[in-house]
Parts: structure tokens; sequence; C-alpha cells
């Protein structure tokens, strides 16, 4: 039988691009035994929201500074594939979803709407800010 896995190899330059900065801080704090399967599923996510619609894993890469929301996720989706709730808020989901893994709540983040980031991912975040 064949080996059919396959390594990708890919780089991120910190000192030139903020979301690449970003990300890398939160790889650097993946303990290094759980890195490869951060990687798996950062590749299988980002997949998946590629499946749902080419743009949004492109759209989620341009809003990421660290402050990125669930929110402003599901505004995202909204916006691309016409998506909306059926059954329950999204909000409620995730605070169920947060309670049966024990993920830490959303911590408050500075403002940092003043940096200067290009007026297409002003225009974007302005367009997905919540009401």
């Amino acid at each position: 039988m064949a080996d059919k896995r396959k390594k990708f190899t890919t780089y991120l330059n910190p000192e030139e691009d903020e979301q690449d900065a970003k990300a890398l801080e939160i790889i650097e704090s993946v303990p290094l035994r759980g890195r490869g399967e951060f990687f798996r599923a950062a590749l299988v996510g980002g997949s998946a929201l590629y499946q749902l619609d080419k743009r949004i894993p492109f759209l989620v890469t341009m809003l990421f500074d660290g402050r990125l929301t669930a929110d402003q996720l599901v505004s995202i989706i909204q916006q691309t594939t016409g998506w909306q709730p059926s059954t329950a808020s999204i909000a409620e989901v995730i605070a169920v979803y947060r309670n049966d893994i024990g993920l830490p709540e959303e911590k408050p983040v500075e403002d940092v709407s003043t940096k200067k980031t290009g007026q297409a991912r002003d225009n974007f975040r302005n367009l997905v800010k919540k009401p």
C-alpha cells in the first residue's frame, strides 16, 4: 500500500505582514507536541471554509489582526453565502460550545482601528462591524 500522505511547506513573513506576525504568535503559543495537529486542523478548517465559498479564507485572513470575533466570522459567512441561522443564534451555540470544551472567554482587546491597514481592509472591517 502506497503512502498517500502529503507534506506542505509554507513561509510566513512577520516583518512584512501583520497577519503573518499574528499567526506566528499563535503558532508559537501552541506546545511543540501539538503543532502538527494544529497545522492539520488549520488546513482542514481553511479547506472547509473554502468549500463554503472560495472567498471566505481570504476574507478571514485579511481581517485577522488578533481581534477577529465570532460575530465577524459569522458576518463574513452570512455576507458571502447568504446563510442565516435557522434554529438558534450563533452566540448561543458558541456559548454552549465554549462551556462543553472549557474554552476561555474572549478577552477585551485594545482598539487598533487607528492603525494604518489600507483602505480596502478598513472598508471591509466597517462592512462587517456589529451594528
